[in-house]
Formats: C-alpha cells, sequence, structure tokens
C-alpha cells in the first residue's frame, strides 16, 4: 500500500503543488506590475494632457490596468486556495490517498490514451510534410501516453487490490465462493 501512496504523491500531489506553485510566484508577479501601472495611471489621470483623446484614451488604458490588478488578485487567491488544499492532501491518511488514488487512475489512463489516439494523426501530418523534428516529437509523446495509460492502468488495478481485497480484476465486485 505504501508504494500506491508514493506514486500517487509523486506522479499526482507533487507536479500539481509545483504548478500550483508556479501560477502562484506567477499571479503575485503580475499583481504587484499591474499594482505599480495602476498606481502611476492614476497620477497621470489627476495631471493634465495636451488633448481630451489623449485624455480619453490614458484613462482606458488605467482602467484596463486596475481591472488586471483585480484579475490577479482573485488568481492569487485561487492559486494558493489550491495550493493549501494540495498541501493539505498530502498529510491525509494512507487509506484516504489510495482510495482517492483509486478513483483518479481511471480518469488518467483514459486522459492518456486520448492523449496517444490524438498524436497518432499530428505525427502522420508531419511526417507527410517531411517536418522530422516535430514527427520525432510526436512519436515520443505517443511514447510517454502509452506507458502513461498503461502505468495508471495498472495502478489502479493495484490500488483496487488494496481498496477491495475480495474483488477480482473482471467485474470489480466481491467474489463470491
Amino acid at each position: 500500500m505504501r508504494n500506491l501512496v508514493i506514486d500517487f504523491d509523486l506522479t499526482i500531489i507533487w507536479p500539481l503543488i509545483l504548478l500550483a506553485l508556479f501560477f502562484l510566484v506567477n499571479s503575485v508577479f503580475m499583481y504587484i506590475k499591474s499594482s505599480a501601472d495602476c498606481k502611476a495611471a492614476m497620477r497621470r489621470i489627476k495631471g493634465t494632457f495636451s488633448t481630451r483623446e489623449e485624455g480619453e484614451e490614458f484613462l482606458e488604458w488605467g482602467r484596463s490596468r486596475c481591472g488586471e490588478q483585480r484579475d490577479y488578485k482573485y488568481f492569487i487567491v485561487v492559486s494558493a486556495s489550491a495550493l493549501g488544499v494540495l498541501c493539505a492532501a498530502m498529510l491525509m491518511a494512507d487509506s484516504w490517498k489510495v482510495f482517492i488514488a483509486y478513483q483518479l487512475w481511471f480518469a488518467l489512463s483514459f486522459v492518456s490514451t486520448v492523449s496517444f489516439i490524438v498524436t497518432i494523426p499530428t505525427a502522420w501530418h508531419y511526417a507527410k510534410k517531411s517536418e522530422w523534428l516535430k514527427a520525432g516529437i510526436c512519436l515520443l509523446a505517443m511514447l510517454m501516453a502509452a506507458a502513461c495509460a498503461e502505468h495508471f492502468f495498472h495502478q489502479r488495478i493495484n490500488a483496487g487490490h488494496v481498496v477491495c481485497p475480495g474483488c477480482s480484476d473482471e467485474n470489480d465486485r466481491p467474489d463470491e465462493n
């Protein structure tokens, strides 16, 4: 069971934590930049302009900067909340993690299978156009998608054995003896 939890942490939780942390840091930097732009725009709006059109144009620019500041503040709240939830998930009991992993492995194997299927015509398209670098990248993506789908499929079976020890692999119901 511990191997399933470690695999779940390494393939799901940690990448999502890093992604949420990236979005949080990016949102904070963009909020600071848009805050400075908004303050500069408000100071400039109070100043005088040579023409009325220049003043209206700058006023619109200032409003858009202040609107961006509100948007980045929202992104900060969302990414910080996601980071908090993911960090709390790291502290959950192993039995809960295995149950959640059991629910997620099927969805992840489905997404990997769809990714594999989508890259097939993409690789074919680039091979017909003789863009070998892009075709090679698509082939590598196909290989990774196939490996991920196979891994997630088998991890779902393994998690199923932990969640429901009496269940068989065929019907996910307890064996009737």
